[in-house]
This record gives structure tokens, sequence and C-alpha cells, in this order.
């Protein structure tokens, strides 16, 4: 079932000014009925204070994505991240998770709502298995201090492409993660069975970064929906359009060729609606289209349109 619906505005509001981006928040609370937004944390920078001040005064509540982190960072150090085969880069990566875990724990005692946390493997570096019980490491440490200052909050890892290091499309528009979905569902399933936690870690789809992967979104959906590990949530959003393949650049639907169309969101609202699971749907869709940049307003209104018909 669909519980939330979530709008992903920092891709597009994150570069306007504090005041600019508080009144995109309220305009989305007060006249598209959404009240809940994917919002970045990155390791030791703070949520603008404007921002968090709208938050609170509109009882909103955030899902909080820790994906920009690696985005950012591996550009800098390519083994940087959760599942990394190079113990102090995965140590570092650790270490930023977790003050991201106490950003979100301040956000909280202001007021703001935490649904869900998304974190993400980080690049490959090597084989899958050595891959995969790094990971594992590191979600059973950040899976105990989740339920420790974020009891009512859902610790997600979200599935972004895996593409072999040697296609053509760089470093971050893909090639973000270690894993493939089986392997994620393998580990997850796995930490859940030895965690004491009564949250266990979800899976969260990110449709435009399935896109880039080569994969069908739904096909996904529904290989998380028959595992045994929770589905948190779904982000919809198509892709950019290169000769190489999709780029992870967000293309709204208002791009014929991001490979993401309103009837893939009913599609996708469908197989949710049918599922027992409470699961979010959101947007996080740039101004993209080809060569060309949409007027911030006009992507806006038109992913809460979307989200309000899938709703």
């Amino acid at each position: 079932m669909i519980t939330e619906k979530v709008l992903g505005a920092y891709t597009i509001v994150g570069t306007l000014s504090p005041t600019e981006q508080a009144d995109w928040y309220r305009k989305a609370v007060e006249e598209w009925n959404i009240n809940t937004f994917e919002v970045p944390i990155l390791a030791g920078v703070p949520v603008v204070p404007e921002v968090v001040d709208v938050l609170t005064e509109l009882s909103a509540s955030i899902v909080a994505t820790f994906v920009a982190q690696w985005a950012t960072a591996g550009q800098k150090n390519p083994v940087y991240g959760l599942s990394s085969l190079d113990e102090s880069s995965r140590q570092t990566a650790l270490v930023d998770t977790c003050s991201s875990l106490q950003q979100c724990r301040t956000l909280s005692e202001a007021g703001v709502r935490v649904r869900n946390v998304f974190v993400h493997t980080g690049g490959r570096s090597g084989e899958t298995i050595p891959h995969a019980i790094a990971f594992h490491k590191s979600l059973t440490h950040l899976h105990e201090l989740a339920a420790a200052i974020l009891p009512d909050t859902t610790l997600s890892v979200e599935v972004t492409d895996s593409l072999p290091s040697d296609h053509p499309i760089p470093f971050p528009a893909a090639k973000k993660a270690s894993l493939t979905l089986s392997d994620l569902i393998q580990i997850l399933s796995v930490v859940n069975r030895e965690s004491t936690s009564r949250n266990p870690i979800a899976l969260m789809v990110n449709w435009g970064r399935l896109l880039v992967n080569g994969d069908v979104p739904l096909s996904s959906l529904n290989q998380i929906l028959e595992s045994d590990v929770p589905l948190s949530g779904v982000i919809l959003s198509g892709a950019g359009h290169s000769a190489d393949g999709f780029m992870d650049s967000h293309n709204s639907h208002l791009d014929p060729q991001s490979g993401f169309t309103e009837e893939d969101a009913m599609s996708c609202a469908s197989v949710l609606a049918s599922s027992s699971q409470p699961i979010f749907l959101g947007t996080k869709c740039s101004t993209a289209k080809g060569d060309e940049e949409l007027p911030v307003g006009t992507v806006l209104a038109a992913q809460a349109e979307l989200l309000n018909k899938a709703n």
C-alpha cells in the first residue's frame, strides 16, 4: 500500500537562496498537499536553517538520503564507501554515515520527523564477495546505531546502478554501486536475521537509476516484493539520454527521451498499491530536458501533479 507521497525538491531548489527554498517547500505543503520531502544529508554540513524552520513550522517530515555523500566523496577517493575493500576508506565512510545519522537525530529533536534514511554501497573496486562482507560489517554497525538514536526511522539501502568499471559513462553519472540488487537482497536478509532490532533494514528504489543499469524497473520492484526484505519506497524519475546509454541526471517525464513516462508512474503506483507493505512513492526530477533546462516551477508542479494522480 502507498502510505506517503514524497517530493525530492532539493534536486531543483538546492541551488536557490535559503528563503526561496523555504518558499517552495511551503508551496508544496499548502498548495499541493505534499508534506514529506527527500532531503540530502552530508557529513558535517547541516541543512540550511530556513529549510529546517519551514519544515518544523509545517509539521513536515523527511526521508534523508546519504547517497550524495558518496557521489561527492567518491570523486575524490574512488574506493570510498560502506562496502570498500580498503578498510581505512570503509571506516571513513562509516564515520561520515554516523555523523549524518546524528544530524538526523538533531532534526528529529527540532521537530522534523525523519521517516527513512538511505545509505549506499559505494563503487566497485574488486570481487563481489569481499564487497559483500565489507557491506555486511558496515550495515550491522549502522543498524544498531540507527535503532538506538532513531528508533522510529527505517534504515534503507538505495539500489543504484552497478555497471562495470569499463563502461563508457563516467562516475558519478553511472557506476555508483559495488553490488547488484540480488546481492543486496541476500546481504540484507542475513543482517536482518542477525539483528534484534524491531525495524528491519529495507531497500529503496530510484526508478531512474534502474534505467541507468539497463534494468526493467517494474521487474526489479517485483523481485524485492517477492523477497523477505522490505521495500521502504520508490523515488520516480527518468534519466539522461546519451549514445552510451542512460545517465543518472534525474530527467523528468517532461523529457520524452528520459525513459520515464506518466504511464510508468501509474504502473508503479498500481504495483505498490497492491502490496500489503507500507511503501512511500516519491519523485525527484531535475530541470533537464535534453540540452534544455525547464523552469523550476514547471517541473515541481508537474511532479506534484503526478504524485497526486498516482496517490
